[in-house]
């Protein structure tokens, strides 16, 4: 009776049971199929037993029914530990730069001479994806762009993969006893409560580099020197 309970309220087994009904449905594209073909892990999974890819999208704007992708970062976390030897880091062919986005991102058109098409852009980012929790500071604005290219390309209307979300973990450190008013949320002000080194912000690699170091300070924060379960880490994901 107990188990039941507790399952109703599993926001992983939720999930588990969306990657079963994509790969039942028949509706998920074959090249897709390898993201969902292993079940997701339980909520008291060891994180040091899991793979993670700590990625970012630099973008024309917050919108992708009018803005564009510009580049894509990709940086793999091992045994909790960063593998810069394996990051990725792509811009997007075929791009309009806007004056305004081009200063924060530092994204020129020069730099998109060696840049390829979304469609390979997209693939490799997925096949990066393969047996991966994607961690991300606001991952709001890629899965946005990620399902809004999924829905355009093939219609797909449901994309359940594993997320974990540094913004939203930061968040839920702040209580109401602590009476914060307008805390400050970016990567970089985040980072610097953490004392993590400052990097060039609004590059998609720097950024991605910056979101799995934060990860991984979390972590330190939140467990201390007790067993680090997944279940915990993504709760506090989903706030």
């Amino acid at each position: 009776m107990l188990s039941d309970w507790l399952q109703r309220f599993d926001p992983l087994l939720k999930l588990e049971k969306q990657r079963l009904k994509l790969i039942r449905s028949k509706q998920c594209p074959p090249e897709l199929l390898p993201l969902f073909t292993t079940p997701y892990p339980d909520l008291p999974t060891d994180l040091s037993k899991l793979r993670y890819l700590a990625i970012d999208f630099e973008t024309t704007g917050f919108n992708p029914m009018i803005d564009n992708i510009l580049s894509v970062a990709a940086v793999p976390i091992d045994r909790l530990t960063l593998r810069l030897s394996g990051s990725h880091h792509q811009f997007v062919a075929d791009q309009t730069i806007k004056q305004d986005t081009a200063v924060i991102n530092h994204i020129v058109p020069q730099m998109l001479q060696s840049a390829v098409g979304l469609d390979e852009v997209m693939a490799k980012l997925f096949g990066l994806m393969q047996g991966r929790i994607i961690i991300a500071h606001g991952s709001g604005i890629e899965r946005q762009f990620i399902n809004h290219y999924l829905a355009m390309k093939y219609r797909l209307q449901s994309f359940p993969l594993l997320w974990l979300d540094t913004l939203k973990i930061e968040r839920s450190f702040v209580s109401s006893v602590q009476q914060i008013v307008n805390p400050n949320y970016q990567l970089t002000a985040v980072r610097q409560r953490y004392q993590l080194p400052e990097y060039v912000a609004h590059n998609a690699l720097s950024d991605a580099i910056a979101a799995g170091e934060l990860f991984l300070a979390q972590l330190v924060r939140l467990f201390g020197s007790q067993p680090q379960k997944l279940g915990v880490v993504y709760k506090r994901s989903q706030r």
